[in-house]
């Protein structure tokens, strides 16, 4: 009680706030619980106390709980510190002379009982020795199972708020699934997490996080389709145990072993996808409420950052080829030109031209040569390899990157475009398509894009020149080399070109918009 006394006076008397906060927490956390168990224990001592003696205690109790309420939060916040220091002095000075004639009276009952019985008053004394010890191991127990208990009920709390401020920096949507997956199987391990996709588009249900190794998903996913999914079928949560079979078993998860629960991710009232979790004994109830608020909350983000995907990929490509369209090219042609460059590689540009594709559209109309752009565009899909890039620049115009490619390697490539090109056909029709096709490389021709790009298309031009439906390759020509031996070229095997600028046919400029139906050279 002294103590308690001590530190709330000085709380209420200190002008350091901080130390106001670390001696009231002390207060509240140690002191008080303290001297309210020995209180406690000190009561039920003296339970069995003639009339006298027992209100003498109870009144002594009382006198304690009036010094107590001045140390409540709630008298401290209505009453001003320094005013409550002299009411807490007032009333602790009855308290503290009651407490010295009790002293004195038990110190006289145990004297008057050590003269009549020694043994007895030892016994007695022992007891009520241990049974204050306990009392204080008691509360000293009780806090340190609340303290723990506190410290467990906040941990999913800082969890979640973790998971909530991660997300909202989450890049893009895979990142995003890999945040949600890691999250569950983090809080509620040992757990497997998968979070999978409903691609509507393609009618299939896919896996958008890795699958654990030898997981039977594998099998299940494959050829999937979003009704395939119990969860996605339904919008709501689909769970089976592995003790009771189910009515209708999950294709999907149903040969998972544990126990699996799968959450519907929904935003707006569509399922976008679901989040599968399997875990090896069942889950306590507030591990599925754990489970639906950050489905629930992880949804919107991942529908707006696929949106957002879709809308990037929709605006860099062509609607009528499925190619990149001019945006895409450029953008694609200078970071393929920055990463050889960095890397010492050489790359390849090809830029392509369909012949005479103005009379396409003269002749057979604007549906036509959308046609013929559609299948040059699945031509170049279909022969091209993989990492290279192929994009419509506009009108009847493509360009190829070919990255880690010389121009030596270029050729035969464009020569093989230029022939899957020409085995075009339109049954019923006399439509034939051909393609002229200029090529320039890095470091053969160019050190910067912009450079490597027009001398891809005055080698194009060359073409055209020299009879279309064929390939031309730039190439340095002594003076060009005498002047920039990187950044200079002309054609081979061609003829010079009229009114050409005087630093050679290389630098003809281009004479067509990305934007116009055919090309004036068509």
């Amino acid at each position: 009680m002294d103590n308690a006394y001590a530190a709330g006076e000085e709380a209420f008397l200190t002008a350091n706030p901080a130390l106001r906060s670390r001696l009231l927490g002390s207060l509240y956390t140690t002191l008080l619980p303290a001297t309210d168990a020995e209180l406690s224990a000190f009561g039920r001592l003296h339970a069995a106390d003639p009339p006298a003696e027992h209100a003498d205690v109870e009144e002594f109790v009382r006198q304690w709980m009036a010094v107590r309420s001045l140390l409540s939060p709630a008298t401290i916040a209505a009453h001003p510190l320094p005013a409550l220091a002299s009411e807490l002095s007032a009333d602790y000075q009855p308290v503290g002379a009651h407490l010295d004639r009790l002293f004195l009276t038990e110190q006289a009952i145990g004297h008057s009982d050590q003269v009549r019985a020694s043994s007895n008053a030892v016994r007695t004394a022992a007891l009520v020795i241990g049974v204050a010890l306990l009392a204080i191991l008691t509360g000293v127990l009780l806090l340190l199972r609340d303290v723990r208990r506190i410290r467990r009920s906040l941990e999913p709390g800082r969890d979640q708020a973790e998971f909530v401020d991660t997300l909202q920096i989450a890049g893009n949507s895979g990142e995003a699934n890999r945040l949600l997956q890691r999250h569950l199987e983090r809080t509620l391990a040992p757990a497997t997490a998968v979070v999978l996709n409903s691609n509507n588009s393609a009618d299939r249900l896919e896996a958008a996080t890795p699958l654990p190794a030898a997981s039977p998903l594998a099998a299940t996913l494959r050829g999937a389709e979003p009704r395939s999914c119990l969860a996605v079928r339904s919008g709501r949560t689909h769970t089976e145990s592995g003790t009771r079979p189910p009515l209708l078993p999950c294709p999907v998860c149903g040969p998972c072993q544990g126990v699996s629960s799968c959450v519907p991710l929904v935003v707006g009232g569509t399922v976008i996808g679901s989040v599968l979790l399997i875990r090896p004994a069942g889950q306590p109830l507030a591990d599925e409420l754990r489970i639906r608020e950050s489905v629930s909350q992880a949804a919107p983000v991942l529908a707006n950052l696929r949106n957002l995907a879709i809308a990037e990929i929709r605006a860099s490509t062509d609607g009528l080829t499925g190619l990149p369209n001019k945006r895409a090219v450029n953008d694609a042609l200078t970071r393929m030109y920055g990463q050889a460059a960095t890397g010492g590689t050489p790359l390849a540009l090809l830029l392509l031209d369909l012949d005479h594709f103005k009379q396409v559209n003269d002749v057979r109309g604007h549906a036509a040569g959308d046609q013929v752009l559609a299948k040059v565009g699945a031509v170049l899909k279909s022969v091209l390899r993989t990492g290279d890039f192929a994009g419509r620049n506009g009108g009847e115009e493509f360009a190829i990157i070919l990255p880690d490619t010389g121009v030596d390697l270029a050729r035969p490539i464009a020569e093989r475009v230029r022939a899957a090109v020409a085995e075009i056909s339109f049954p019923g029709t006399d439509v034939n398509v051909t393609t002229s096709i200029g090529i320039a490389g890095y470091p053969d021709h160019a050190t910067t894009p912009e450079r490597l790009e027009r001398l891809a298309d005055a080698a194009l031009y060359v073409a055209k020149r020299q009879g279309r439906n064929r390939v031309e390759v730039a190439e340095p020509t002594p003076a060009d080399l005498d002047r920039n031996p990187a950044d200079a070229a002309t054609i081979s095997d061609s003829p010079a070109v009229p009114d050409a600028p005087a630093n050679g046919a290389a630098d003809v400029p281009r004479s067509r918009s990305p934007s116009s139906p055919a090309s004036p050279r068509g």
